[in-house]
Formats: structure tokens, sequence, C-alpha cells
């Protein structure tokens, strides 16, 4: 049976699956987390799981809204632009969680949005951190949201 060679070290399937992958996405939501606690919102919950999937941030914004936010973070521009990466599918199972969220939390209803936070970590100097916030990223589809 041939030996498999490993991906090459620049390439996205070597990057996402280094032993330190998931660390990398937890200092990513501390830092975005930070981010946010700076300008104002209150954590509500953090790494909520519901079924098989997870929400990374629950934050109330400053006005008052309920944001669900997914933090995505990349150590180099060889993955692309981590924003990308919450597509069409992922934005599906977001909302799913959201809802779920909402209805174990008995939250009523009230104003809430969809945002998505870039964490990118120079890989020549890691302790430069790029934050990019984006609000109301995308919208839901379906009822059950305001």
């Amino acid at each position: 049976m041939p030996l498999l060679e490993p991906p090459p070290e620049n390439s996205p399937e070597f990057l996402n699956h280094r032993p330190d992958h998931i660390g990398a996405g937890r200092r990513g939501e501390a830092a975005a987390l930070d981010y946010l606690l700076q300008r104002g919102y209150r954590l509500r919950d953090r790494n909520y799981r519901f079924g098989r999937g997870e929400l990374d941030l629950v934050m109330e914004s400053p006005a008052g809204d309920l944001v669900f936010i997914e933090v995505k973070s990349s150590r180099g521009a060889h993955a692309g632009d981590p924003l990308a990466w919450v597509h069409g599918r992922k934005q599906l199972q977001i909302q799913r969680i959201a809802q779920g969220y909402c209805l174990a939390k008995g939250i009523p209803d009230r104003p809430m949005r969809f945002d998505v936070i870039a964490v990118e970590w120079d890989p020549k100097a890691p302790e430069q951190v790029r934050i990019r916030h984006v609000e109301q990223a995308f919208m839901p589809e379906g009822r059950g949201y305001r």
C-alpha cells in the first residue's frame, strides 16, 4: 500500500488539520469577544451547542439587539477571505441553532441579527491581529425572526 504524502505546509488542508486548529479558533473567539466587549456589547453565551452545531458568540448589542456571531479565524491569506467561509449552508445552520437558542432560553420576539467576525493573524507577527466585524452579514430565511 503506497504511503500518502502529507499536504504542503502552506495549503489550507494542512493548516486546517494541524493539532492547534481548535486552539486557534478559540483564540480567535477570545479576540472577537474582547473586541465586542470594548464596544459595549454584553455576552449572553459562548460556544452554545444545539444538535450538531454551535453558536460561537451570542451577544446583546449596545442598542439591545440580540446578536448571533460566527467567528472565523485565519493565520494568513493563503486560505482566502474568512468572511467568505460563512456560505449558504453554514448560514442556514446558524439560523437553525439561533432558533433553538431562542426556544430553549424563552426569548420572545425581539430585534436580532446575524454578524460575522473575521480574526486574522499575520503569520510573521503573531501578536498582530486584524479584526473585521460585519453587522447583519446575512439575513435569516423563513419565519421566527424579527
